[in-house]
């Protein structure tokens, strides 16, 4: 490999690196931000957030690894005009093969990244992601509980309430529950609540202790009121249908196996993912010239312009092949030679229609 291949490479993997760290901190920020909130909820518990945050980061990677890839050889071959090297480079014979044979071989790299995280990382870290999702839900609710604030379970179904809880962590104090009952709304309200495990069927409850149960729709006048001295609610367990993988937890292999609409547009999502990094590494050297006086940012803005649109068409046709709007066998290739055109038409416009064979001399 020449000095100028190393010499150009070095200067695009660094600033690729750069690049999607920062991106990727920014992002991680947001999922932590979210995640916390998730955890002041009481839907996940402090345990797992870190897990959760690791997790949700491998697929953050699967789409700021081709926009790093972007950006930062955008960013290289930037400085390059800036500072008149890329000059200098031209007047000593270099052509624009030799700009593209190590841009190619950084795209390369990043395809293969993208490819071990499509194929392995991503769906080993979906499963995992749902099993623990799967596991919050059948752990105990107790869990969840703190005092003071209103907990929601089954999708806001049940809403629970303490106004505080022992040290042992199993009775509370002036307790309310809202939950379903006979499809009406019920309301439990009791001076003490305590929870019991039942270790034979796994069965969860929570027992009340003097207090009452109002049955009835808001604003009916048909309901009814019981008072009680003791009674037991069991804590309804989780369909075992929710366990099932879902697309984005499928291996290629379960993928092609499956007929699915939701499969297909899943497999062509994969496929495209690794081919949009290399065409936008690609992408980013015609873009990359600037005149000394633009400054090394001068392209960025126009760059962005280009990628929302690119990745948004292949989220809107991803989803056209899931509810059968678009034929699964046209998949999202016009999207890509839409981008080919285009950066065929940027190097036609930089250097005349000749610049297939004056790029090969």
């Amino acid at each position: 490999m020449r000095i100028l291949d190393r010499y150009l490479i070095r200067e695009m993997f660094l600033t690729w690196g750069a690049v999607t760290l920062v991106l990727l901190v920014i992002m991680v920020g947001n999922v932590l931000a979210r995640s916390l909130s998730k955890v002041t909820e009481g839907s996940v518990t402090p345990d797992v957030l870190l897990t959760l945050v690791g997790i949700q980061s491998i697929n953050l990677l699967v789409t700021l690894i081709p926009l790093g890839l972007y950006i930062g050889i955008l960013l290289a071959l930037g400085r390059l005009y800036r500072d008149n090297e890329m000059s200098v480079m031209y007047a000593c014979g270099v052509g624009w093969r030799d700009i593209f044979r190590p841009t190619v071989i950084v795209g390369l790299t990043g395809v293969l990244l993208i490819t071990l995280l499509t194929v392995f990382a991503s769906p080993w870290s979906a499963r995992l992601e749902q099993q623990i999702k799967a596991d919050l839900r059948e752990k105990a609710g107790v869990s969840f509980l703190s005092a003071g604030k209103f907990i929601e379970f089954s999708g806001g179904e049940t809403v629970f309430f303490t106004q505080n809880i022992t040290a042992a962590g199993t009775q509370f104090n002036r307790v309310f529950m809202l939950r379903e009952r006979h499809d009406k709304p019920a309301v439990d309200v009791a001076r003490v609540a305590n929870y019991q495990f039942d270790p034979v069927t796994g069965d969860e409850y929570l027992v009340f202790t003097d207090g009452e149960t109002t049955v009835g729709t808001p604003g009916e006048s048909d309901y009814a009121i019981t008072r009680f001295k003791r009674q037991g609610v069991l804590r309804p367990r989780s369909d075992v249908s929710e366990l099932r993988l879902k697309t984005k937890s499928m291996s290629f292999k379960q993928l092609l196996a499956s007929g699915g609409l939701r499969e297909k547009a899943e497999f062509q999502w994969r496929l495209s993912i690794p081919l949009a990094a290399l065409i936008l590494a690609i992408l980013a050297v015609p873009l990359s010239y600037t005149s000394p006086r633009e400054g090394r940012f001068a392209k960025i803005a126009f760059a962005i312009i280009i990628y929302i649109p690119y990745a948004n068409l292949l989220v809107l046709c991803r989803k056209w092949i899931a509810s059968g709007a678009l034929p699964s066998w046209v998949g999202l290739w016009p999207v890509h030679m839409l981008m080919l055109v285009l950066i065929a038409y940027l190097l036609t416009r930089r250097l005349g229609w000749h610049w297939i064979s004056r790029s090969t001399t």
